[in-house]
């Protein structure tokens, strides 16, 4: 295979990260083999758990990471009763000045963050009210039973942008930390409600598992899509709907772990110390063996 050269690929590709909270060390895992290996994208775009990694591999900052994240996230969340929300915002918190240094240089990648807006009054009270929780409970039920009605009359796709062109809102550092806290608000685990200049906001699953409709849609043509998932990937959390291997003029490439993360050790909302760095390695291992075959 010819040499590949981060320059190339910023020219001709896009890498979509999947959600799946703690799963994503998977993620984190092919996103570090592929930094290490030279290998950079135009573009990074992330949803939920993913986003704050993607943002690492666009300022090609992945491999000065650990897994503490990960690890620190949980423990917290247990004494928080297992809401997620000071994990989520305590990371977010720790990234940002990094984040904030490199992310908007000329050098970095562009990254996008799949977020969902919630659109009417009686769907902003719910979601961001006492009742959340219960109320995410049932959109889980609905997203098995594939009801659609609900998110179809009160959420929508908002894709937030390092270099928003019109059909992106744009990503900035006065927004940044809103969006990424927004992109990861699961309603049934997460107890404190999210903004984004003033508008009312949830979990970028509830209309995106993994932005690579969204990036086909920007222009990219070639999509590499890390799932977190070994099953194929669905459109959204309530979809039956696959994602094809060609997408319009896009060709789409997937990586998903071999097998369940579960099976090593971690899942959507529980670790292990162990689990976590088997399901990095794997996503390591992985990640390696796809820049062997690229072309």
């Amino acid at each position: 295979m010819e040499e590949l050269s981060g320059r190339a690929l910023q020219k001709v590709c896009a890498v979509c990260c999947m959600s799946g909270g703690y799963k994503s060390v998977f993620t984190q895992g092919v996103l570090q083999a592929f930094e290490e290996h030279g290998f950079r994208a135009a573009a990074y775009a992330g949803c939920s758990s993913s986003a704050l990694i993607a943002a690492f591999a666009a300022c090609g900052r992945e491999s000065r990471h650990d897994l503490s994240m990960w690890h620190i996230g949980y423990q917290m969340s247990l004494t928080r009763g297992n809401s997620q929300s000071e994990a989520m915002l305590d990371a977010i918190r720790g990234a940002a000045p990094e984040l904030f240094s490199h992310l908007w240089r000329p050098s970095s990648s562009r990254l996008l963050i799949a977020t969902t807006l919630v659109t009417t009054l009686e769907g902003a009270s719910i979601t961001q009210g006492p009742g959340a929780r219960r109320f995410g409970q049932r959109l889980l039920i609905e997203a098995l039973r594939r009801q659609t009605a609900w998110r179809d009359g009160n959420l929508q796709l908002r894709m937030f942008d390092t270099r928003s062109s019109g059909e992106t809102e744009m990503l900035s550092p006065a927004n940044f930390e809103q969006v990424a806290y927004a992109s990861t608000r699961m309603l049934h685990a997460w107890d404190i409600p999210a903004e984004i200049d003033g508008c009312p906001y949830i979990d970028g699953s509830y209309t995106c598992l993994c932005p690579v409709l969204p990036m086909a849609a920007l222009g990219y043509d070639r999509i590499i899509a890390i799932l977190t998932e070994t099953e194929d990937l669905r459109v959204d959390l309530f979809s039956a709907e696959r994602v094809p291997e060609r997408y319009g003029s896009a060709q789409i490439t997937f990586i998903r772990p071999d097998i369940d993360l579960k099976r090593l050790g971690v899942s959507h909302y529980a670790v292990t110390e162990e689990g976590l760095d088997r399901a990095f390695r794997h996503g390591y291992e992985k990640g390696a063996r796809f820049i062997e075959t690229y072309e």
